[in-house]
């Protein structure tokens, strides 16, 4: 690991958070976009459920992408600071991913339309479940890879779940949900960073 001054690393944070505020939504704007075309390709219209095999498909899709975008910005960032591969960003898309298909097929054995589960217009604690069980397979599967460099890199584990699962929490408290949504990438951006810059002070300290 590289040696960081706390200038450096304040500089990180306020980056990480930053663009976690910005390619996060982002990426859940163009995995709506990818859902419309996969639900489209079934012959659906937006405003219809379809069936049990088309809302898997396009949570699939949609899961992926959030998990590219966000993966994405993280490795450029962490890779100037950790010697840590390509695999993280595939750690993120391969959760979500995971995560959506798991979920679709329980639901399915259910008999829930994963489209009675949309945050914005219903309950979001459902959405607040599954974005953190992405968030703990994310965090799992990452620190694989942080414990190697960074000392208490278990506390990842946490920090990835908890700030996924405020992404969508958050709009319990708040009538305007995207905005609400706006605010929950800002504090997944603000927790998760400050998480880094701990283990990684953690491991300066220590070594």
């Amino acid at each position: 690991m590289k040696q960081n001054s706390n200038q450096e690393k304040i500089h990180f944070w306020l980056k990480w958070t930053i663009l976690s505020f910005t390619f996060i939504p982002l990426s859940y704007l163009i995995s709506l976009l990818a859902v419309l075309l996969v639900h489209g390709a079934f012959g659906f219209s937006m405003e219809e459920g379809g069936t049990y095999l088309s809302q898997t498909l396009m949570q699939l899709a949609g899961g992926s992408i959030i998990g590219l975008g966000t993966g994405l910005y993280q490795y450029l960032l962490l890779k100037n600071v950790f010697d840590i591969s390509s695999k993280w960003f595939w750690t993120l898309i391969l959760s979500f991913a995971f995560t959506e298909l798991l979920s679709c097929i329980i639901l399915w054995q259910l008999q829930i339309n994963r489209y009675e589960l949309r945050w914005i217009e219903f309950n979001p604690l459902p959405e607040t479940l599954i974005f953190a069980c992405a968030g703990l397979i994310t965090g799992f599967l990452q620190w694989l890879m942080l414990r190697k460099s960074c000392m208490r890199s278990g506390y990842w584990i946490l920090s990835s779940t908890l700030g996924w699962g405020i992404c969508i929490l958050i709009t319990l408290i708040q009538s305007w949900a995207i905005f609400a949504f706006l605010l929950g990438t800002l504090l997944y951006g603000a927790i998760t960073g400050a998480t880094l810059m701990w283990i990684i002070q953690k491991k300066e300290t220590d070594s």
